[in-house]
């Protein structure tokens, strides 16, 4: 084990200890204990890219031998990886116009493998306060109500910009702390296809068939459950 990896496990097992200890652990307040708080992402588009290096150090450090994360995904092998293409790539970017192109898409890269992790995290947390911010991410709290949520509204489709690709969105519910999405083929229309789910009102279909018709649905995610399916939206595609 190489100096810097023995330095992350060292300081991960001392947050984890912090988070144990009687007058050192956040509280479990009642809204933690009912999984009100979710992910912050926001970060991951509003941050600097000096500060983003710092924040996603946090989150390695976090992760490392966090008994409440036995299998994040992505991997912190490969998030590690990605982090230090990115950096590189920062570095490189102070010196060359190519750079910079090289750095955003380093940066792109990276931050969808942060989205991807924060989405593994807010499900195996449970919106618990104190497990959330142990990985290193930082919490905001859902302004949840008690009871189910309404269906998302404004189902639609539009075409992607590359052959076999549709765009589904919805209006955003902000009580929503996640949405699931499913499609199929107008052919067979009780043959479903579900998606991952995401934090954002949207999602893309990629692999359709051209000329095919397709109709998709989506729901909203709560502390009661998810809500009932959208209306549908049917699109060609090309």
């Amino acid at each position: 084990m190489d100096s810097n990896t023995s330095n992350n496990s060292n300081l991960a097992v001392a947050i984890h200890q912090a988070l144990a200890t009687p007058g050192v652990a956040i509280p479990l307040t009642p809204a933690a204990a009912n999984g009100k708080y979710r992910v912050a992402v926001s970060f991951l588009t509003r941050n600097s890219d000096a500060d983003l290096i710092v924040a996603s150090l946090r989150i390695v450090v976090g992760m490392t031998g966090n008994a409440a994360y036995p299998t994040p995904t992505p991997t912190l092998a490969d998030l590690i990886a990605a982090r230090n293409s990115y950096i590189a790539a920062v570095n490189a970017a102070k010196d060359s116009s190519l750079g910079v192109v090289v750095r955003r898409q380093q940066r792109a890269a990276f931050t969808a493998m942060l989205r991807d992790l924060a989405h593994y995290v807010q499900v195996a947390s449970g919106g618990d306060q104190a497990i959330l911010l142990s990985s290193g991410f930082t919490a905001q709290r859902r302004n949840q109500p008690i009871g189910a949520l309404p269906a998302p509204a404004n189902m639609r489709l539009t075409r992607g910009k590359t052959s076999g690709l549709l765009i589904a969105r919805c209006n955003r519910l902000l009580q929503a702390g996640a949405y699931e999405w499913r499609y199929a083929n107008v052919a067979t229309p009780t043959t479903w296809v579900d998606l991952e789910s995401t934090f954002a009102a949207h999602v893309a279909i990629e692999g359709l068939t051209p000329g095919a018709q397709y109709t998709a649905q989506v729901r909203a995610l709560g502390t009661a459950g998810p809500s009932d399916w959208s209306d549908t939206a049917t699109l060609m595609v090309l």
